[in-house]
């Protein structure tokens, strides 16, 4: 079995036209980088453990379940098992007889050691962190493991509890797979909970949407804790003895590489390409080039540029470098203070990197009193409008385990309009995502900042202009949202200075969508917005001089369903004569690329495997100065 194994109801949750909405809203924003666009993030301590069950099959469903509605950024807490040197998911240290007697013996259990207990898994085989179907090759096959906590306690000097003296737990041998779930204090427990389970869910997931349509880039912030003791698994953890912290092997940077070493951009390469942008970034076509305006660039006497405070593009990283993860520290719990974090960080990033987290106050009507990055008289971006890697914790959400339709949350929304990432820290209706996905969906679905509900609708058959075109409505009920509309109706346009992203005007005259090009005043150009910020501020121009709606450089005339951000564009996807058993490869130029295809297409495209492969004669398409390997018959 797959490790990525979601629930169908979580994959049903991706049908039109919200799947088309999604991989449009994604796609705008391919030339922004990554670090300015909104993702849902989700704590694996909320979604997964809210009551403190860390058992292999409903963690890997729920997990599965999250990838599967959409969720790309994840809060983990990962604690240290000193005992066994292992990253584990569990907030407490698993007891030597459990992790080292392979099949236990029965015997009697004292009621204040830890005794298994039942699992869903005592019918089957432990789901094994490298097993799958996936089409990339594996990489490393061994097992290695880790523990989730949010809480911090306070450090001690004293030793690990494991010391030959303490007297360790008899286990009955009450499963036959080898796995029992151990009873430790408040905490349930399978001894193969780890962290590379966890990545090798995740290494699943990117091998099974290693396709140009489906990619997307995922984020992993990790807290990190000593695991509490086994004997006193309720206390606060102690602090590991020098000896038995992580050693090289056992590097949580080893862990993170074992399994996505392929699809991992690390600190290093981002060091590295921000040194030399005409070797990395810039070393592409100029409709591939990133958007301006987003970070600065110096240049020295030789010509080179670089940056400081740059990052690249998602078109860039999963485009051209095949890269779809990024790993960062969030916290780090005293009791791990003396974790040497040298060797790890030419790999994962220091904390308050990745993460930073802002404060927001929310009314009961979801709407935002304070905290919202949005500033209608800023139009740059500014130490009061810079939303790089921003977080903000959603309220308590309760809307039932099988929510009928995926009306959006009002909090949440209102967060992503501000240009934060809103953050799920709450068990969403006191239900984990492994038992009810469909709340955690709707979470989700309420990060949609492009289109109106129930749009893109599809072209009519009688008309090649129909539905073919998108407009901004500026009134009420769905004020700043996009729909379809016939390209030969007369708006204003949206204009947009491309150096500054935040400067956005109207067309003085409306016009038919096909005589748009010319209708914005230099240095302005025809655009559509790429980010909810920079959605927010045309909003917020167009509003203040008009009311009806206005054109976005936006359409799908070329081919049905298929969106490009360009008045001429062509459908960035090109069929080839690949299409033995219903199959449709495809070719993606990435240039100014809106894309989405037709529903009724499945499309293979290989974007992250063959990375390694490259320079092994592969015959290889070029295309819009991008590079791309259709899958061999």
């Amino acid at each position: 079995m797959a490790l990525y194994n979601p629930d169908r109801v979580a994959s049903n949750t991706w049908v039109e036209p919200a799947v088309e909405a999604f991989r449009t809203q994604r796609d705008v924003g391919l030339l922004i980088p990554i670090n300015y666009l909104i993702s849902p993030a989700v704590s694996l301590r909320a979604a997964c453990f809210g009551s403190n069950q860390y058992e292999d099959f409903s963690f890997q469903k729920c997990v599965s379940n999250l990838l599967a509605v959409g969720f790309r950024k994840f809060i983990v807490d990962v604690y240290w098992d000193a005992g066994r040197s292992e990253w584990s998911l569990c907030p407490a240290e698993i007891p030597p007889a459990a992790s080292s007697t392979p099949t236990p013996t029965p015997s009697p259990t004292p009621a204040s050691t830890p005794t298994p207990t039942s699992s869903p898994l005592a019918s089957s085989p432990a789901p094994s962190p490298t097993g799958g179907n996936s089409t990339l090759r594996r990489r490393q096959e061994e097992s290695l493991s880790m523990p989730l906590s949010s809480t911090s306690s306070t450090p001690t000097s004293t030793a690990s509890s494991t010391s030959p003296s303490t007297p360790l737990p008899s286990l009955p041998n009450f499963r036959t797979d080898n796995n029992p779930l151990l009873s430790i204090g408040s905490f349930n427990c399978t001894s193969t909970m780890t962290l590379s389970f966890l990545t090798g869910i995740l290494e699943a997931f990117l091998d099974q949407t290693s396709t140009t349509t489906d990619a997307s880039f995922v984020v992993f912030l990790l807290n990190i804790h000593a695991a509490s003791s086994w004997a006193s698994p309720d206390d606060p953890a102690q602090q590991p003895p020098s000896e038995r912290l992580p050693a090289v092997g056992n590097l949580i940077s080893d862990i993170i590489k074992g399994n996505l070493s392929e699809e991992l951009y690390t600190a290093q390469k981002l060091e590295d390409q921000r040194a030399n942008l005409g070797n990395s970034w810039y070393n592409v076509d100029d409709d591939n080039r990133p958007a301006l305006g987003y970070y600065r660039v110096s240049q020295d006497s030789s010509g080179r540029q670089s940056t400081e405070d740059g990052w690249p593009t998602e078109a860039f990283l999963e485009f051209q470098e095949h890269f779809r993860m990024i790993a960062g520290f969030s916290t780090i719990d005293p009791q791990m203070a003396n974790y040497n974090l040298t060797t790890d960080l030419d790999t994962i990033y220091s904390p308050g990197i990745l993460r930073y987290d802002t404060n927001v106050s929310i009314n009961t009507d979801g709407t935002i009193s304070s905290g919202c990055l949005f500033s209608p008289n800023e139009h740059s971006i500014t130490t009061s409008t810079n939303s790089s890697w921003t977080l903000a914790t959603a309220p308590v959400v309760n809307i039932g385990d099988n929510p009928k339709s995926f009306t959006p949350i009002p909090a949440v929304t209102n967060l992503t309009s501000c240009g934060l990432s809103p953050l799920i820290n709450t068990t969403i209706s006191n239900t984990t995502a492994d038992k009810a996905p469909l709340p955690y969906a709707a979470f989700v679905q309420s990060t949609l900042w492009s289109w109106s509900p129930g749009e893109p609708q599809n072209a009519t058959t009688t008309s090649t202009t129909q539905n073919r075109c998108a407009v901004m409505d500026v009134a009420a009920p769905h004020s700043g949202r996009w729909r379809t509309a016939d390209c030969n109706e007369r708006h204003r346009v949206a204009c947009q200075d491309p150096s500054t992203p935040y400067t956005w005007t109207l067309s003085s005259t409306s016009l038919r969508y096909l005589d748009a090009g010319t209708a914005c005043p230099s240095p302005l150009t025809f655009s559509v917005p790429h980010t909810a910020l920079e959605n927010a501020h045309l909003l917020s121009n167009a509003s203040s001089s008009n009311t009806k709606p206005i054109f976005l450089n936006l359409n799908s005339l070329d081919v049905e369903g298929c969106w490009v951000a360009s008045i001429n564009g062509t459908c960035p996807y090109i069929p080839t004569a690949d299409t033995d058993a219903g199959r449709v490869v495809v070719v993606p130029t990435v240039a100014a690329v809106i894309i989405f295809v037709l529903a009724a297409l499945t499309f293979f495209v290989k974007c992250a495997a063959n990375r390694r492969e490259d320079k092994r004669g592969r015959r290889r398409r070029m295309v819009g100065g991008w590079e791309y390997e259709g899958v061999p018959s």
